[in-house]
């Protein structure tokens, strides 16, 4: 592979999750169960249930699978593409026994998000859950989110967003303290403009409030106490209690631990044409 923006984001992604596929894997698949049913339940609303069973879906970038079981209990067929050999293998452990239990069938391949390597209109829904804040090209990815589904298929998008009036590049520090995959986290805005901007007609968008206990979160990306990693990552958010610049409302709590919150998006489109 040639040495590109691109080409070295793709191996520090894979670095990243591959060295921290237990921890994060642990971490998602046990705190994300809600998210994901809640993704996959307003991704397929107003579609009568065995005209679903019918549907091929895309998990893009779905890790261990946290949101590929959600769809895949639900849809008769689901391809999970992800990045990182080790975060798939974990997902075809994660999601098998839910394939199984609803006698639908699931699959795994490699991929980039900017190259899906499907054709044109192959599936009914195409969703990405916690990932496109790891994209440098975010508009792309949801381009090509929009070009392997169907005219009248749907993408379903979740992930964290940067609040409004916050300052994105202070978060943006704060997130690659901890995990230096991370790239930028989107505006609200920049998501349905991106989804419009690909031919997609947003039908539902919601914002929800997510607090997250600090220690957990450095934990699932193994970034420990005692590590110059979280000490920055801690020194920076705590900073930001004062005026909340960063828009995480860090707040240290009566025992002393540290919890801060950011919405998260979930947003369904369908393709206009």
């Amino acid at each position: 592979m040639s040495d590109t923006p691109e080409s070295r984001q793709i191996d520090l992604i894979r670095e990243r999750f591959t060295d921290t596929v237990t921890s994060f894997a642990d971490y998602a698949l046990d705190s994300r169960v809600s998210e994901g049913e809640l993704l996959a339940s307003v991704a397929t609303g107003g579609v009568d249930a065995a005209e679903i069973k019918n549907w091929c879906a895309l998990d893009l970038a779905c890790g261990p699978g946290t949101f590929t079981r959600a769809l895949a209990a639900r849809i008769g067929f689901v391809v999970g593409l992800d990045l990182t050999p080790a975060l798939l293998a974990r997902a075809v452990k994660s999601v098998g026994d839910v394939s199984a239990a609803a006698k639908t069938v699931s699959a795994f391949a490699c991929g980039d998000g900017t190259r899906i390597p499907f054709a044109d209109g192959t599936f009914d829904l195409a969703i990405c859950g916690y990932s496109i804040h790891h994209m440098l090209h975010p508009a792309r990815v949801i381009r090509e989110l929009a070009r392997v589904v169907r005219v009248g298929g749907r993408v379903a998008l979740t992930d964290m967003v940067a609040r409004d009036g916050s300052d994105r590049d202070l978060h943006t520090r704060i997130e690659q303290a901890r995990d230096a995959s991370h790239t930028l986290a989107l505006f609200s805005a920049e998501f349905r403009k991106y989804l419009e901007d690909a031919n997609m007609r947003v039908i539902s968008s919601e914002l929800v409030e997510k607090t997250r206990n600090f220690e957990v979160w450095m934990n699932a990306m193994k970034v420990p106490r005692g590590t110059a990693e979280y000490a920055e990552t801690r020194k920076l958010l705590e900073g930001t209690m004062e005026n909340d610049a960063a828009g995480m409302r860090p707040k240290i709590l009566a025992d002393g631990e540290l919890e801060y919150s950011l919405p998260v998006i979930n947003i369904v489109a369908d393709k206009i044409h």
